[in-house]
């Protein structure tokens, strides 16, 4: 029996039907957009591998967004980068996601193929794990708080919390902060995004993130960056974006002396309610990794609801194993290779 739909790769005369089949699609994340797709492969550098389920008519029944970069290992794969928690594929049916997966298995049993990796979307139901060729599997918990209160929201909101968050937004509704929406604070953004990674010795985020951000997306209508002000001087920020039905939590920052006073906890809240007032539903606060228990701890307290999703990598060449974390950097940049845990421990 022939295949209902054929597979090929998204060319720039299909970005239109693109972004109308995700952003029309149930369960989309911002991160399967056209718009997040294109920013990604800027920042990356990367060559653009999206693959299409068509049919005979050539119109879209499923996407699976990919991104490739080469390097001294060969080529990799990546559904999607790090900049976000989420990728995988988005079908119109059963059929769509099957012979997607097996373009995809094709593409990663390649000669040419280094490393692979397919991240999945929490929100929709979960790939079958023989269905998808992977060597390693690395599961994360993706947490999610329901904003989708049409009266009482404030209440609403405030109950749903444990009772440490709720003080903590009390706490800093004492402390004298004015929220205000900042649309052209990327700057200060960018600036307090470096001094808290490089506090926690974390990869910050290139430049060219923020600068190109209004490139791709609308303020106001896609992303919002909300800052929180004492006597006038910015100490805290948020950056959201806003795709469906879901708000994506997306970049925090806070002047370290500012911490104890919770202005973050105040931005998180009056953020919610802002969107839940406008319609949007979830509130996405990106994986978790299990062992991450104090993190999950703090999401866990805004009343989210755990759902597990995986990353399916599969490594074609061993070298890969005893590379250093610093060499892969060097070497595909912000592209995920694989979950440095698997390296071998004098490489790490």
């Amino acid at each position: 029996m022939a295949n209902k739909y054929q597979v090929r790769k998204l060319q720039s005369s299909d970005e239109a039907s693109y972004a109308n089949f995700v952003d029309r699609k149930g369960g989309s994340l911002l991160f399967q957009s056209l718009s997040y797709l294109k920013l990604i492969r800027e920042l990356t550098s990367s060559k653009q591998e999206t693959l299409l389920a068509v049919d005979q008519e050539e119109s879209i029944k499923g996407v699976l967004p990919l991104l490739s970069a080469t390097g001294k290992f060969g080529t990799v794969y990546n559904s999607l980068p790090y900049y976000g928690s989420n990728g995988g594929i988005i079908g119109q049916d059963d059929e769509a996601v099957k012979i997607l997966l097996q373009s995809y298995n094709d593409l990663v049993h390649s000669t040419e193929t280094a490393a692979s990796t397919l991240i999945e979307n929490p929100l929709q139901t979960p790939l079958s794990e023989d269905s998808i060729n992977h060597s390693l599997l690395d599961s994360r918990i993706g947490q999610f708080t329901n904003i989708n209160h049409s009266s009482n929201r404030d209440e609403k909101l405030m109950e749903s919390f444990h009772y440490k968050t709720r003080n903590m937004v009390r706490k800093a509704q004492r402390s004298g902060f004015s929220i205000e929406i900042e649309n052209d604070s990327l700057e200060f953004l960018e600036e307090i995004h470096k001094i808290n990674m490089k506090g926690i010795g974390g990869r910050a985020k290139k430049g060219t993130f923020f600068s190109s951000i209004p490139k791709y997306f609308e303020k106001e209508k896609d992303y919002k960056i909300w800052v929180a002000r004492f006597k006038n001087e910015p100490v805290s920020a948020l950056l959201v974006f806003y795709y469906q039905e879901t708000v994506e939590y997306y970049l925090p920052v806070t002047i370290e002396n500012f911490r104890d006073k919770q202005p973050l906890s105040l931005l998180i809240f009056e953020v919610m309610k802002e969107a839940a007032f406008r319609g949007y539903k979830l509130w996405n606060w990106g994986g978790t990794w299990a062992s991450q228990v104090g993190v999950h701890r703090f999401k866990k307290r805004w009343g989210t609801e755990d759902r597990i999703y995986n990353y399916y990598t599969q490594i074609n060449n061993k070298g890969i194993y005893t590379a250093s974390s610093y060499e892969l950097l060097e070497q595909y940049g912000d592209f995920f290779v694989i979950p440095f845990q698997f390296l071998t421990e004098n490489s790490k």
